[in-house]
Parts: C-alpha cells; sequence; structure tokens
C-alpha cells in the first residue's frame, strides 16, 4: 500500500494471543489505524465458556400462550434482566422476566401508532433514555417504547435508507439502501450484484453521513430474450457486505476479503482490520452437492422442477470470507466463519484474540459482557430464545484500558441486499 509508505509506524505483538501462533501488525497512515492479523491456527481457542447448557430458555410447543414463538427476528436483553423478543410472526414485541414468565406483549398487527405490518418488527434494541426500539422496515420508521411498553412515538426514517443495520450508543441510525435485485434491470441471465449505499441517520431519522457505496448480494437473474427480468434468487454462496456498530464506531466488511472498515459517524475512515486468509473458490460439486441436500425432502416433481431451475447457476469466484459481524457490550469484535459456529474475537483495536466456537446452532442475536442471546429450532420447526452464560478470561494485557462497556445496538440478521 503506497499510503503505508509515508508517515506510518509498525509494530508487531502477540498481547492477548492464547498462543505465539497469533501475530498481529499495527501501522498507522494518515491517522488510520491498519492492523494485520495472521490466520490463527484451530487450536487458538480462548479461555472462554458458554457453560453446558443454556442459563433461559423461552418457546413453547404448542401452548397457546405468548411463549409459542413464530418468526422471531431479534432479542434483546434489559438491564433488569428481562427479554424482549421481536416476534415477527404475531408483529408484537414480547417481553419476559429473568425467570422466564411472560412480562407483556407490545405492539401488534397494524400501520397505526407503535404497530407494525409484515414481518416485523425485524430488530429490537435499547435506545438511549431507558427506551426501547423496534424497527418497522415496511414503513420506514422505528418505533419507540419506554421501559414499561408503553409507545412514545414512531421515528420517519429516510425512506432511500430502508434497511436498518444498527444502533449507536447515542441514538444515531446504522443504515443501507439495501443493494438486491431490482425490477428494471436488464441484461443476460447470470450473477448480477447492485451496489448499496451505507450511512448513518441523526436521530430524528434524516441522512446524517453518508459512507459510500458498497457491493450488496451477489443474486442469478434470469432475463428474458428481451433483456427484460423474469426471475431472480440469491445466490447459496453468494457475498455481499456486513456491517454493525462497533463501540462508538460502525464496521463494514465486505465478504469478498478478510477486510473490515471502522469508521466514525462523520463517516471518517477509523480502521482497517484484515486477517490473513484466502476464501476458497466451490466447485461445481459443492453446488450440485447443496441443491441436492436442500431439494432432498419434496415430492419427486416438486424435486425435479426445483433442480431445472436453478441447472444453469454460475458459480461465485470464492466463498465468503466470513458469514456475520458482532460487536459485543465489552468492546470487542466477533467475526464468525463461514458455515462454522467459529468465530474469530478481535479486542477493541482490531488485534486478534482467538478462537471460540459458540453453542451449536444457536443464531446469535447478542453478546452481553456475561452473556450470549440467541434463537434455535427444533427438528419440530418450534423456536426457542436461549440466554447461555459467558465467562471470559484473559490476560490483563489483552484489555489496554478501552475494554470498557459499550452499548449494543440494533443488529439486523439478514444479509444485505
Amino acid at each position: 500500500m503506497l499510503a503505508l509508505a509515508v508517515g506510518s509506524v509498525g509494530c508487531a505483538d502477540t498481547s492477548g494471543s492464547p498462543g505465539d501462533a497469533l501475530r498481529v501488525t499495527v501501522e498507522d497512515s494518515a491517522g488510520v489505524s491498519i492492523v494485520e492479523n495472521s490466520a490463527p491456527a484451530p487450536d487458538s481457542r480462548l479461555p472462554w465458556d458458554f457453560g453446558a447448557q443454556p442459563l433461559l430458555t423461552i418457546g413453547a410447543v404448542d401452548s397457546g400462550e405468548a411463549d409459542q414463538l413464530f418468526r422471531v427476528t431479534d432479542a434483546t436483553r434489559l438491564a433488569d434482566g428481562r427479554t424482549v423478543i421481536a416476534n415477527s410472526g404475531s408483529n408484537e414485541l414480547r417481553v419476559f422476566n429473568a425467570d422466564g414468565s411472560h412480562a407483556g406483549t407490545w405492539g401488534g398487527r397494524g400501520e397505526g401508532p407503535g404497530e407494525f405490518v409484515s414481518y416485523s418488527p425485524s430488530a429490537v434494541a435499547t435506545w438511549p433514555g431507558d427506551s426501547i426500539a423496534a424497527v418497522n422496515p415496511w414503513g420506514t420508521r422505528l418505533s419507540l417504547f419506554d421501559a414499561e411498553g408503553n409507545h412514545g412515538r414512531d421515528l420517519s426514517l429516510d425512506p432511500a435508507m430502508l434497511d436498518v443495520v444498527d444502533l449507536l450508543p447515542d441514538g444515531k441510525i446504522f443504515t443501507n439502501s439495501g443493494g438486491g435485485i431490482r425490477g428494471d434491470m436488464t441484461g443476460s441471465s447470470g450473477l448480477v450484484r447492485s451496489n448499496a449505499e451505507w450511512g448513518v441517520l441523526a436521530k430524528d431519522g434524516t441522512l446524517l453521513t453518508s459512507l459510500g457505496e458498497f457491493p450488496g448480494s451477489e443474486f442469478y437473474a434470469i432475463f428474458g430474450a428481451d433483456g427484460s427480468l423474469q426471475g431472480g434468487m440469491p445466490h447459496p454462496f453468494g457475498r455481499g457486505t456486513l456491517g454493525a456498530v462497533w463501540g462508538e464506531l460502525v464496521a463494514i466488511g465486505v465478504q469478498d476479503s478478510y477486510e473490515i472498515k471502522a469508521f466514525a459517524s462523520d463517516g471518517s475512515l477509523v480502521r482497517v482490520v484484515r486477517r490473513d486468509g484466502d476464501p476458497e473458490r466451490p466447485t461445481q460439486a459443492d453446488l450440485d452437492e447443496y441443491y441436492t441436500r436442500r431439494y432432498a425432502d419434496l415430492p419427486d416433481e416438486d424435486r425435479i422442477s426445483s433442480l431445472n431451475a436453478v441447472r444453469d447457476m454460475p458459480l461465485v469466484e470464492s466463498y465468503p470470507a466470513f458469514s456475520e459481524v458482532l460487536s459485543d457490550r465489552a468492546g470487542y469484535l466477533w467475526v464468525r466463519d463461514y458455515r462454522t459456529a467459529v468465530w474469530t474475537v478481535f479486542d477493541p483495536e482490531g488485534r486478534i484474540q482467538g478462537l471460540i466456537e459458540t453453542p451449536p446452532d444457536l443464531r446469535v442475536f447478542e453478546i452481553g459482557e456475561d452473556y450470549i442471546l440467541g434463537w434455535v429450532y427444533d427438528e419440530l420447526g418450534v423456536e426457542y430464545v436461549q440466554l447461555w452464560s459467558l465467562s471470559r478470561a484473559l490476560p490483563d494485557a489483552a484489555c489496554p484500558g478501552t475494554c470498557g462497556p459499550s452499548t449494543r445496538g440494533l443488529r439486523r440478521r439478514l444479509r444485505s441486499g
């Protein structure tokens, strides 16, 4: 990088690393910290533990009560131990006490104040001042409730930035414009990928800062003889762009390579975090095996039709370099490996600390200082929200005075586009 040739300062260390295999090089270029991390060995595991069983499981097979969940999209834990669940199947926020008992239900289906339309609320999180915010994406608004569930107000969002990613600690909103397949696209059948603008909205929902355009998800698009779009579907190995709030910063990672850029809310680039290792390229056999497994339980006629629909799907250049990005309330950045439950953990400065594997099949919603909150479903499709303990053990050098509590904001579980 030419920028590093002028006025850069470098250092190498292994502070906070479980073993000598983890190496970090930090360069400074014009005020931007560039952190180069070695690829961790499989045994570079952090001495952190989740316990053998969840502390709390919320969910029921056929109770007919509030604990029978449907289309859970997110959950957050409040300071008093209550858990707020975004149950989009009923367009409600369902609240449970620390012991798992039902404390209340907020919102409901509709277009009025504090109500939610189809497939929403899509996310829920705390808002400054002990309020709770829930995203109504199709209504391009944020609904705010107080700690007792009383609806306060609805905040209209800039309609061009319809995909809420995260909330910053001060109430600013990290968002993007989607970047999916569009009806006005023309061309020939194959992979398409449109860009999305990422930005930060002010607390009043208006655009405060544009962070620029980043690639959206890769779609397989089918065009007719006249070049018009006939249909399309996400590529099963498609790459996109992921984001999360990281302390006072917003982090954006394009899945083509293992690089995450962290910006201040004014749009200035603060940090670039990289990890060694090139993603592998899928083969035709990998693609065939994926769809054979996916459609295995369909009736013969439906299975043959479904396989024919993807017969000409092309290969992507590589698998995604990572599959999820989250930050925890201690300021660490967690990046999940593609198609595994193994996460690489970086300290608040972007230095690699090691690997950790989350409980099997748990879709992680939130990581606290001493817990993780997530969602699972069983073989019958019954949904559960689970709270697990998180016990951390790291040398003091791993937390160089910057690991104070940070506010976790909204985190959309959907890939951009």
